[in-house]
């Protein structure tokens, strides 16, 4: 294998976690899932601390409970 990097927006084989089609790399969720979480909860997953992995561990177990993405509230 050659060491080759992945073009910014690339897709991967790994799907998006609340709907299971392809999603771009480095992101949480593909685009339309994305755009259906609410605003406040969008800003709070964007910011980058020391409790990012918190708040991505909220979206993973709202998306694994079956509730549906526009009722996600992110704790700080």
């Amino acid at each position: 294998m050659t060491g080759q990097i992945r073009p910014r927006g690339a897709y991967t084989a790994t799907p998006c976690r609340a709907c299971r089609t392809p999603k771009p790399v480095r992101l949480y969720l593909c685009t339309a899932c994305w755009n259906a979480l609410p605003e406040k909860a969008q800003r709070a997953l964007k910011k980058r601390d020391d409790q990012a992995h918190g708040r991505l561990r909220q979206l993973h177990d709202h998306i694994d409970s079956e509730q549906p993405l526009e009722e996600l509230e992110i704790t700080p």
